[in-house]
């Protein structure tokens, strides 16, 4: 398998999906079970931050925007969900940790993608 953007498009949706889910059922996991304030403004802020770097991205595709655009919210959103993380571990709140790990990691996964497909 040859690595181009023909063949590996369909990973960037999936990755997008997967970060969405995650910080969404983080976001409903810190309110359903009454979490103080900062930890519900931090999960709601990356899935806010998430989204924007998502809407940027995309309106870049079409050349509307600049490709650079939604770097620092994609940034802002990667600091939210490690603070996030270290929160939850210090919390012992382990199924937090999981779920902000797995949208940190797709994340990363859409960004290695993207460094690959472009060398």
């Amino acid at each position: 398998m040859e690595l181009s953007a023909k063949t590996l498009w369909p990973l960037f949706p999936l990755l997008l999906l997967v970060v969405v889910v995650c910080l969404t059922a983080a976001l409903v996991m810190v309110v359903r079970r009454n979490m103080d304030r900062p930890t519900i403004r931090i999960q709601a802020g990356a899935l806010i931050c998430y989204g924007l770097a998502a809407v940027t991205a995309i309106a870049s595709e079409g050349g509307g925007i600049s490709s650079h655009v939604h770097r620092p919210f994609s940034i802002l959103t990667q600091i939210l969900i490690v603070w996030a993380i270290v929160r939850a571990w210090g919390q012992q709140r382990r199924s937090l940790v999981v779920v902000n790990a797995v949208a940190w990691a797709a994340i990363l996964g859409d960004a290695a993608l993207h460094y690959l497909l472009l060398r």
